[in-house]
């Protein structure tokens, strides 16, 4: 009767079956090797895990302390001004008196009326896109003109999210910026850009700061100078929110 056999070594372990009967030793062989390509692949699995566990774990190590550098950042001294008081003299009074007669009396005829141009469409985009970031509104009464042109493409990727507050449009827009754009980096303005001239929605300062507090967004240092304002960037997390939604 023929006998039939394998053996399995690992380092200095070894695993040894010898058995006549060859449907068993058919079935023992590929358990293992089924059980082998599970452990393979739940190893795999837990060491992205943890490679990406790491990374959310040295950004939010930075973004902390670029919030604690923010905070001590010493504020800027105060100036006074001293208001200089000026004296008339009795003497000074009556010429002062006769001189105002100029600024009453009536003038001879109207001045001219200037006509204004009224301004091309973007800047009067770009007027009121300054004023809503400085003074946040609920509501923004702003149309785009037609001849702005619409990102479609950014309309339909956001018409297909559920967007329940105004960090879901920040969240999304840096996402869009990152993945369909290739630019990881955005300022402020650029985001907001974005969205008032496509879906008329503003972020301000505080639902930015919102983010930041969350290690959703993290502000990033101008090491050129050259930029001129503050840039941003989506942190693996903030990503990793948007993925799980």
């Amino acid at each position: 009767m023929a006998n039939y056999s394998f053996t399995i070594k690992k380092g200095k372990y070894k695993l040894e079956l010898i058995t006549s009967d060859r449907e068993l030793l058919s079935e023992q062989f590929e358990q293992w090797v089924r059980d082998a390509g599970d452990y393979a692949l739940q190893k795999k699995m837990r060491e992205h895990k943890d490679a990406i566990d790491t990374q959310i774990q040295e950004e939010e190590k930075i973004t902390k302390k670029n919030i604690e550098k923010q905070i001590r950042k010493p504020e800027p001294p105060k100036v006074e001004i001293e208001k200089e008081e000026t004296v008339i003299s009795p003497k000074e009074e009556e010429p002062l008196k006769e001189n105002l007669d100029i600024f009453y009396s009536v003038p001879n005829a109207e001045p001219p009326i200037e006509e204004t141009k009224a301004e091309p469409a973007e800047g009067v985009f770009d007027a009121i896109l300054d004023n809503s970031i400085k003074n946040p509104q609920t509501e923004i009464s702003f149309k785009p003109s037609p001849t702005i042109k619409k990102d479609n493409a950014f309309i339909n990727f956001m018409g297909d999210k559920k967007i329940d507050k105004k960090i879901d449009y920040l969240l999304l827009t840096a996402y869009y910026f990152s993945q369909f754009e290739q630019k990881p980096r955005f300022t402020l303005k650029q985001l907001n850009s974005k969205l008032m001239q496509n879906l008329a929605v503003i972020i301000d300062h505080s639902v930015l700061q919102e983010a930041i507090n969350r290690d959703y967004i993290e502000c990033l240092p101008d090491l050129t100078g050259l930029v001129g304002a503050s840039e941003y960037r989506l942190t693996a997390y903030g990503e990793k929110t948007i993925l799980d939604a």
